[in-house]
């Protein structure tokens, strides 16, 4: 079997292609996943974007600073996270035990 490396990136490549680092590449190919669009294809073991899937891949890269990551940031932010919960839970704890 042959493959035409013309038409797979690495992840590498694809960052390159982006200009962002091949991390922001991990976590817009999760995003889309999450959303039901596969990426990237396994061949070899290796994780290959297909060229003709890179529009897809953009649509959940947001660059730092830029308009759509702002309103990302708004997003996740908002989700709100654990830490509050935790630390509140950890101090009732503490206080029933003295």
């Amino acid at each position: 079997m042959k493959i035409d490396t013309e038409n797979y990136l690495t992840a590498a490549q694809v960052a390159e292609e982006l200009g962002a680092c091949k991390r922001a590449v991990y976590r817009a190919m999760a995003r889309a996943t999450e959303d039901g669009k596969e990426t990237f294809v396994k061949i070899f073991g290796r994780s290959l974007l297909p060229r003709n899937r890179l529009d897809i891949l953009k649509a959940y890269y947001f660059p730092p600073y830029s308009e759509a990551h702002q309103a990302k940031v708004k997003e996740w932010g908002a989700s709100g996270g654990s830490a509050k919960r935790d630390n509140r839970l950890r101090r009732e704890k503490t206080q029933k035990s003295t």
